[in-house]
């Protein structure tokens, strides 16, 4: 199966992505963003997390749909069930991505387990709200902002935040 093609937004997030780089996308919704990672090559392997079983679930029929039960890349995919970092283990993938979720759910995210948080090299944030809020904390925590751009979805600029605890 051909490897949906990516909004602007998602693009964007995707190209933060070095090669060789394993990924979680916590809150993963549909799944497009792991799933074009591992096709295209870009990443090893994924994991996608939810916190609710219903947007899993539509991640599983995404991935099913994009991945042949048979293909190698069906492997390089696992779904979690969970929130936030906590269905992750320590420095289990090179970039975590948290997109699509407000400024203070990411920090919610990024504070409640302040040491397995640090344990994760990269992250890649798209907040959909408070931007300016996240950026601040981001600062007051010392973390450092490697590369920040804006990305169109639908008529609305998104911001997208690459960073990295120190």
């Amino acid at each position: 199966m051909r490897v949906k093609k990516l909004s602007a937004r998602l693009a964007a997030v995707a190209s933060f992505v070095s090669a060789g780089e394993s990924v979680a996308d916590i809150g993963a919704d549909h799944g497009y963003l792991p799933i074009y990672l591992v096709k295209e090559g870009i990443s090893p392997f994924a994991i996608l997390t939810d916190v609710q079983e219903g947007p899993l679930e539509k991640t599983r029929i995404s991935v099913g749909k994009a991945l042949s039960r048979d293909s190698k890349e069906a492997g390089l995919i696992s779904l979690r069930l969970g929130a936030g970092l906590s269905v992750l283990e320590k420095d289990e993938v090179d970039a975590v991505v948290i997109a699509g979720m407000g400024g203070e759910t990411i920090i919610s995210i990024l504070s409640a387990d302040p040491d397995k948080t640090k344990s994760f090299g990269k992250y890649i944030l798209q907040p959909r709200t408070k931007v300016q809020e996240l950026k601040n904390w981001l600062f007051n925590e010392g973390w450092e902002i490697k590369a920040e751009t804006k990305a169109d979805e639908k008529g609305r600029l998104c911001d997208i935040i690459v960073c990295a605890p120190q």
